[in-house]
């Protein structure tokens, strides 16, 4: 009976330690990516799971309000991560089969005004990903856990800028 007793202490102590090694290891991994960021910029966005999201992820009203202001912008909307800002757009129906170069750049320079941390804009005009930044927007201003639905964030990002660095 003590045997066991003693077996199941172990066991569940080598558990214990087991555990506590590899979140040392992930927490090392994290440091070493984030000191990497000027190569990789979306790193911080991908891999952020064990820092507090909330401070490394923020809806950007100010610049939605700027973009807006533009003639061939219908609403606009902004989160920023770190100095990235992926900026959602509904452009309005006679800009719509315009210059999405020039549009594009008018905005990365509208949002680099309001922030000058901003390194990397990046502008979608799909509609799909407008209503999911919208989503998310809404999700962060009434306070939601970002935790929550940081990695479905990070994996629309992926999708929608595969390039993006």
């Amino acid at each position: 009976m003590k045997k066991s007793l003693i077996l199941i202490a172990v066991l569940i102590f080598s558990l214990d330690l087991t555990g506590c090694a590899r979140n040392n290891v992930n927490k090392n991994d994290l440091v070493n990516r984030d000191q990497n960021v000027t190569r990789n910029n979306i790193t911080n966005v991908r891999d952020n799971n064990d820092y507090d999201n909330r401070s490394r992820m923020r809806v950007a009203d100010d610049a939605a309000k700027k973009i807006a202001d533009l003639k061939e912008v219908d609403t606009a909307n902004v989160i920023v991560t770190e100095n990235n800002a992926y900026v959602a757009v509904k452009l309005t129906p006679t800009s719509r089969n315009k210059d999405t170069y020039s549009i594009e750049h008018k905005i990365s320079q509208r949002v680099k005004s309001t922030d000058r941390d901003i390194d990397n804009v990046y502008v979608s005009e799909n509609p799909d990903f407008y209503d999911r930044m919208n989503t998310y927007s809404s999700d962060i201003r009434n306070g939601r856990p970002i935790s929550g639905f940081f990695n479905e964030f990070t994996e629309t990002i992926r999708r929608v800028f595969p390039k993006a660095k």
